[in-house]
C-alpha cells in the first residue's frame, strides 16, 4: 500500500460505481497514440514494400529483356561495325584512285601544253620559210627586170614597169596564202615582161622593110 501511494493518481486505476475497475484516461490515451502510430508504421511499411516489389519486378523484366536482346544488339553492333570498316576501305580506294586522276589529268595538261608550243614552232618556221620564198622570188623578179631592161633600155614602158614593182615589204606575207599571191603576183610580172624580148627583133625587121622602100 505505501508503494501505490507515490504513483501518480492519474495512473491509478479508478473503482467504478459499479464496483468494477476503471481505465485511467491517460493510459487510455496513451495506447490510442501507440496503435495510431502502429497503424501509421503499417501503412508506411506496406507502401514502400509495394514500392519497393514494383521495382524489384521491374528490374526483373529489364534483366530478362536485356538477356533476350544480347544477343541480337551485339550480332547488330558487330554488322554495323564491319558495315564501317569497308565503307572505309572504299573511302580509301577511291582517294587512291582521285590522286591518280590527278597525276594523269597533269601529265596530259603537260603533253597538250608542249603539244601546242610544238606547234607554235612550227608555225614560226613555217612563217619563216614563206618570208625567205618570198625574198627569193623577189629576187629573182628583179633580176628578170635587170635583163628585160638591158634587152630594152630605151623602152620607157619597162622604167614605168619597174617603177610600179611592188616593194619585199608588201611581197613579204605572214601567211601560207599570201605566199600563193606573191607567185601570181611573179607570174603576171613575168607574162607582162615577156613580150618585151621580142621587140627589138620586130623593130629590127620593120627598120630593114623601111631601107628596101628607100632603094
Amino acid at each position: 500500500m505505501g508503494s501505490n501511494s507515490n504513483l501518480d493518481p492519474s495512473l491509478l486505476l479508478e473503482i467504478g460505481p459499479d464496483g468494477l475497475l476503471r481505465e485511467s484516461p491517460v493510459i487510455a490515451y496513451t495506447e490510442k497514440i501507440i496503435e495510431e502510430e502502429k497503424l501509421q508504421l503499417k501503412k508506411y511499411i506496406e507502401e514502400n514494400y509495394s514500392k519497393i516489389r514494383d521495382v524489384e519486378r521491374e528490374l526483373a523484366n529489364l534483366n530478362l529483356e536485356l538477356k533476350l536482346t544480347a544477343g541480337s544488339k551485339n550480332a547488330a553492333f558487330e554488322h554495323l561495325r564491319k558495315k564501317i570498316e569497308i565503307q572505309n576501305e572504299k573511302i580509301k580506294a577511291a582517294k587512291a584512285k582521285e590522286e591518280q586522276a590527278k597525276k594523269v589529268w597533269e601529265a596530259a595538261a603537260k603533253v597538250v601544253k608542249d603539244e601546242e608550243a610544238v606547234k607554235q614552232k612550227l608555225c614560226e618556221d613555217l612563217n619563216q620559210l614563206v618570208q625567205e620564198s618570198s625574198n627569193s622570188q623577189y629576187k629573182r623578179l628583179e633580176e628578170l627586170k635587170r635583163r628585160l631592161e638591158a634587152l630594152n633600155p630605151g623602152r620607157a614602158s619597162a622604167t614605168t614597169a619597174a617603177n610600179n614593182m611592188p616593194t619585199s615589204a608588201s611581197l613579204a606575207p605572214s601567211t601560207p596564202e599570201v605566199k600563193g599571191e606573191a607567185a601570181n603576183v611573179a607570174s603576171e610580172g613575168v607574162a607582162r615582161t615577156a613580150p618585151n624580148q621580142n621587140q627589138p627583133a620586130a623593130a629590127e625587121v620593120e627598120g630593114r622593110g623601111k631601107r628596101k622602100v628607100l632603094l
